[in-house]
């Protein structure tokens, strides 16, 4: 029987300018517990820094928090939303999308957090398509001390019924001093575990550690059901991120995650000659492209 394996915990640091910082954590520092996740941006950004950029084999989630400003998605599909503070934008990319996001209004401070989470090899080829979830059909536990937004997946008996193409759970969790919650991680899914603030305690059946503010540990590979507790030693935020790891060999260049060299060379070359669409930004001013 397979026990729940740890990762060393992982302190962040942040780096950046007025324009765009971020503290960012890839799956390579975690022995393949991040699976499938890929990496994350935990980030601040005031213009549109990134202007129109290419996905493929890869989702981009881009969750934001209660203090940020509105954050504007358009991609090569036809997507045009605004995300709002406590909403989720989950561009899923498939075969690639150009996206771009910037703050509304320009010069306001975006704050969130933007995910990038594997796509099963035999999916990458598939069209690409954007899920938005708003922050009012983002279910939400509330105790006294406690509050658990399900922004997807599920946690005890509450789910998010908003459909994603992978099966993912993406829990934020606040804890007043001396509060504890508890989440039942699936057999063999991994478990990627954020403190944004504060600190608190983690407990499982195999292992008790200290959690501090902005570090990450991750989790899994255990052959069945396993708790993850927290509490809370003072007020803390923690992000949970958790899912079914592929362990697939992935080929990259920039935000782009194929399961093969050709499969990357062909996205690359798809997006040079104009087949994944792209976004003319003149000024204030964005054009939308389609796909030729």
């Amino acid at each position: 029987m397979g026990n729940l394996k740890f990762s060393a915990i992982v302190q962040t640091s942040e780096s950046g300018n007025s324009e765009f910082s971020a503290s960012k954590v890839r799956g390579q520092q975690f022995d393949g517990l991040m699976d499938p996740v890929i990496g994350f941006d935990h980030f601040q950004l005031t213009r549109d820094v990134f202007g129109a950029h290419p996905h493929a084999g890869m989702s981009a989630v881009s969750y934001l928090f209660k203090d940020s400003v509105p954050y504007h998605n358009l991609d090569s599909i036809g997507t045009d939303v605004v995300i709002t503070p406590g909403s989720l934008m989950w561009t899923w990319s498939g075969h690639g999308v150009v996206h771009t996001e910037f703050p509304v209004p320009d010069g306001a401070k975006v704050h969130g957090l933007q995910l990038f989470v594997n796509i099963p090899a035999h999916n990458k080829q598939q069209p690409p398509q954007s899920i938005f979830i708003g922050r009012d059909s983002i279910p939400e536990v509330e105790q006294e001390g406690v509050c658990v937004r399900v922004v997807t997946g599920s946690t005890g008996n509450l789910s998010n019924p908003a459909q994603i193409p992978d099966a993912f759970t993406f829990l934020h969790i606040f804890l007043a001093k001396g509060k504890s919650f508890t989440h039942n991680l699936p057999a063999k899914w991994n478990a990627t575990m954020y403190t944004i603030s504060g600190d608190a305690s983690f407990e499982s059946s195999e292992e008790y550690r200290d959690l501090e503010t902005q570090t990450i540990m991750c989790a899994g590979s255990s052959d069945h059901e396993e708790y993850l507790k927290f509490t809370a030693k003072t007020e803390c935020q923690i992000v949970l991120l958790s899912g079914l790891p592929l362990r697939e060999e992935i080929f990259s260049a920039g935000a782009m995650a194929m399961g093969s060299a050709e499969e990357l060379s062909k996205a690359q070359s798809d997006f040079k000659a104009g087949k994944l669409g792209f976004i003319e930004v003149d000024g204030q001013t964005r054009k939308v492209i389609l796909p030729v």
